[in-house]
């Protein structure tokens, strides 16, 4: 993005005020010359909430783990009539009233995510060429009754020192909704050591955006993004613009029949009889896709539920919520690795006898000792055989119909993966 005038956190209030008529309640919609959308909800002249641009269920799932890292999206279920105006804002809006998220917490996703939506507001190339395609007074239930309300020069006072900060970093042309991308890997590689490269490449190949990497990596984005730039001054690293991730799927289910409506995940391997259902729940910690969708064929087969979880940071707030009864747990996964998930389940009081079976390609002494150090309960290498499989659920789950026909797999998991 390359700014023809310098964008400041005063000028784009202002071109806001001059926007909104005084006292204003209802959404303002602003466009891009790119086609971009942005939505700002307001309540008798405050913000109460923010919405849209190229990054927008990507910043709120972010901004729902950091602030709510013990409540995992896959298993949430609601129950509801309403038509809602922003599915994002009416899920916290819920999980406040349902008591599973506190008032500071549902405050905190608020607040992040209109500070990042009015950064990247600033930032574009020419605040004037912003139209306003919409500007609606009525609003649905959930948006009445905000959480919280911010007055513009509240936003101001949030919004200036990040965006000042990134400015005199001479960043103003970089969107920190922007991935990196390894332009020439053999020059990285000499210049860092051999574990950080083997990480920045795994972390690299998941497409996350520099915000992403600030968020997973506990670092302050702004540091990160100065030390990322070195090499990308270097053209060792590009930065390229990803596209959002899915969003979340809203089931709509006949009232009449169910009086239900549900949130799922998009191609989330959570069915609704996973709450319901009295079966024995296994899970499957991996980061391979392959592996999770041959664990889950053969659990399924063999009479229990399954859940697959490719995404480490996932694992623990994801389990805490549903509480299997077996947890089948690969070592070697980016940003978090087997060992260090396995030792924060065992703190966890309803998961520290939960049996955790590691399974990986490497079978040194030193592995095992340390799978046993942090609580595993077995420990099986790469490729894992069916009957392995079988053995583990005779020992830990009993079989409901130990007589049903065992169907050999051969290798169920590839050792490459």
């Amino acid at each position: 993005m390359i700014t023809t005038t310098k964008p400041t956190t005063a000028r784009f209030f202002k071109h806001l005020i001059r926007l909104i008529p005084q006292q204003f309640s209802g959404k303002v919609e602003l466009q891009n010359t790119d086609g971009q959308t942005w939505q700002l909800y307001f309540d008798r002249g405050c913000i109460t909430w923010a919405n849209g641009g190229s990054s927008s269920w990507r910043r709120w799932r972010r901004n729902f783990t950091q602030f709510c890292p013990f409540i995992s999206l896959e298993t949430l279920s609601f129950y509801t009539h309403d038509v809602c105006e922003s599915w994002q804002y009416y899920i916290v809006n819920i999980l406040l009233k349902q008591e599973k998220i506190s008032l500071s917490q549902a405050i905190s996703i608020i607040n992040n995510t209109l500070v990042e939506v009015l950064f990247d507001l600033i930032q574009q190339d020419n605040l004037d060429t912003l139209q306003i395609t919409s500007v609606t007074c009525h609003l649905q239930a959930e948006m009445k009754q905000p959480i919280s309300r911010l007055s513009i020069y509240e936003a101001f006072e949030k919004v200036k020192p990040i965006w000042q900060a990134w400015y005199e970093a001479n960043l103003h042309n970089y969107s920190p909704n922007l991935a990196l991308v390894l332009n020439k890997p053999e020059l990285l590689e000499q210049q860092i050591s051999a574990l950080t490269y083997k990480k920045l490449q795994i972390l690299i190949s998941k497409k996350l955006t520099l915000r992403d990497l600030a968020f997973y990596l506990n670092q302050d984005l702004l540091r990160l993004t100065k030390i990322f730039m070195n090499y990308v001054s270097q053209e060792i690293i590009q930065l390229t613009n990803v596209p959002d991730i899915p969003a979340l799927s809203v089931l709509k289910i006949d009232p009449l029949k169910s009086q239900t409506k549900e949130i799922q995940t998009q191609n989330s391997q959570f069915p609704e009889t996973t709450i319901k259902s009295q079966k024995k729940l296994v899970v499957c910690i991996d980061d391979c896709p392959i592996i999770n969708k041959i664990m889950g064929k053969f659990i399924t087969k063999r009479g229990y539920q399954f859940i697959g979880i490719q995404k480490s940071t996932l694992a623990v707030p994801t389990l805490i919520e549903i509480q299997p009864d077996l947890i089948f747990l690969d070592i070697e996964m980016p940003i978090a690795n087997g060992y260090e998930i396995c030792s924060q389940l065992r703190r966890i009081p309803h998961l520290k006898n939960t049996p955790i079976v590691i399974i990986t390609g490497r079978g040194s002494i030193i592995d095992r000792v340390r799978a046993q150090f942090v609580g595993c309960s077995e420990f099986m290498n790469k490729p894992v055989s069916s009957e392995k499989i079988e053995e583990i659920f005779h020992k830990y789950l009993y079989l409901a119909n130990p007589k049903t026909e065992i169907s050999v797999v051969g290798s169920l998991v590839p050792a490459s993966c």
